[in-house]
């Protein structure tokens, strides 16, 4: 129960920082959707998908290599490490130059206009930006500092708000507004992260030896992270050619609300991995029959909690859009349930296979990446121009799961863990098909009562319960571990 309790508490701290974090999103919500126009946000969001572009490529894969060497390099060479990511991470600011002098034609190539070289030029400085928050982050993470990533998280999203209605509601800077509160926060965060704990961290002594691990390592995993930006988030440029603003915007409020299980993602992604590799390299026996016990558990706990958090945004995510934005952006809600079982998917490879890290065969990242990468890239071609972002939303489910399939069967071929698959998949295909039901129905002019949408969630529980997902007793066990 040991680790049980240190999963538990971990998910939950980090998961309050993300959750404020994302709670403030949405408070921004009634705001920016009542002073920027659907198209507005079709702009911000593949602004975002550029900078997520640019920042799979100027990473190098190298925060995945620093999480693998930090465990294994030891107490006086973690110093070390980390510093040496640090650098790397400042020496991406020159690079990143480049598409701010390039802002116009990108400006042009993306929206057929030069109107928005200021919101390309700053978007293009986000990149950096995001990497070195990115490494801070990590590094509380490694030294299990759930409450300082919590503070830093909130501090960040405090500032992003009051920028953000200052420039954008009261001063009407609009989209170059919202970005410009984006990168002075995100810049604050980094600040206030160095100063109070990891500049005590490092060792301030650059290594040649680790950087060349580091990209070793880490090359690879770069193309795994463009493959994964195509699977992801191109589709707002398919949107884009094949349809309009409108359609990036629709699609962008749906993935606004999807976030929660993000947020759950994030949470279990920080948590999980620091553990169980923890674990991994202490446990002596040869079969590390704990660290697969470890393993189960976590994604047993995860996958029962997600599937109910996607099923109850997928049911009332039509009564929520409305609510929170306007009626302008009601249709959004129909990519809810396939974003957010997307999400599931994109979680549960990273749960259930650690195989592929500890055997440091990380070039099987680029190659499964890049198949569902192309699946994703087809299926947007055939399905947009007919179903709109609905059409990517659906291409996206599909591509994940491919992806969190084939993922899977490499990692335990090198590190086999005994998970109830049959089970996992029908569960997963049962509650997705319940999470279509009300937001189909809704669309149809069809008014579904709330009894309606609780029975459906009731339905979700007792599914997971007679599937072994969720144990009662299980679940009381916890709490007295967790509370006692």
């Amino acid at each position: 129960m040991a680790f049980s309790k240190d999963f538990a508490q971990d998910t939950i701290v980090y998961g309050l920082g993300r959750g404020l974090k994302k709670f403030i999103g949405i408070f921004l919500l009634p705001f920016y959707t009542r002073a920027l126009s659907i198209d507005d946000y079709g702009v911000l969001e593949t602004l975002s998908t550029m900078t997520m572009l640019g920042a799979a490529f100027f990473s190098v894969g190298l925060d995945s290599a620093v999480g693998f060497y930090f465990f294994k390099a030891g107490k006086k060479e973690q110093g070390k490490v980390t510093y040496t990511l640090f650098i790397l991470r400042l020496l991406t600011f020159i690079p990143s130059l480049i598409p701010v002098l390039l802002s116009k034609q990108l400006s042009i190539a993306m929206f057929g206009t030069a109107e928005y070289v200021i919101p390309v030029a700053i978007s293009s400085m986000l990149i950096p930006v995001s990497l070195m928050m990115d490494e801070q982050s990590k590094l509380l993470r490694y030294y299990r500092k759930p409450w300082m990533f919590t503070y830093s998280t909130v501090l960040k999203s405090l500032i992003n708000v009051l920028l953000g209605i200052t420039l954008v509601v009261i001063l009407s800077y609009g989209i170059v507004g919202s970005l410009v509160a984006s990168i002075i926060s995100s810049i604050t965060a980094v600040l206030f992260v160095f100063f109070l704990f990891s500049r005590k961290k490092y060792n301030y002594r650059f290594s040649w030896h680790w950087a060349a691990k580091l990209f070793k390592f880490g090359f690879p995993v770069m193309w795994a992270g463009f493959a994964i930006w195509l699977m992801d988030s191109s589709d707002r440029f398919f949107l884009l050619h094949y349809g309009n603003l409108t359609e990036i915007g629709r699609y962008s409020i749906g993935n606004t609300f999807s976030q929660p299980v993000m947020l759950l993602n994030m949470a279990v992604q920080m948590s999980f991995s620091v553990l169980f590799f923890d674990f991994y390299y202490k446990e002596e026996s040869c079969d590390k029959a704990t660290s697969k016990q470890i393993a189960i558990a976590g994604f047993n706990y995860y996958f029962a909690a997600s599937l109910l958090l996607s099923l109850g945004l997928s049911v009332f995510g039509h009564t929520l859009v409305p609510w929170i934005t306007t009626p302008e952006y009601t249709a959004g809600a129909l990519a809810i349930p396939f974003l957010t079982f997307s999400h599931i998917a994109a979680q549960s490879y990273q749960t259930m296979s650690p195989g592929i890290i500890i055997s440091g065969k990380t070039w099987h990242f680029t190659w499964i990446t890049a198949v569902a990468a192309l699946i994703n890239v087809v299926l947007n071609i055939l399905l947009i121009p007919t179903y709109g972002f609905t059409g990517a939303a659906l291409a996206t489910f599909i591509s994940f799961f491919v992806y969190w399939v084939i993922k899977i069967v490499v990692a335990h071929s090198y590190f086999p863990i005994q998970y109830p698959f049959v089970k996992i998949f029908a569960t997963y295909f049962l509650l997705f098909a319940m999470s279509l039901i009300v937001p189909y129905l809704e669309i149809s002019d069809y008014q579904v009562s709330y009894k309606i949408d609780i029975v459906i969630i009731f339905s979700g529980i007792i599914t997971l319960n007679l599937m072994g997902f969720i144990k009662f007793e299980t679940i009381k066990n916890l709490y007295k571990t967790f509370f006692k």
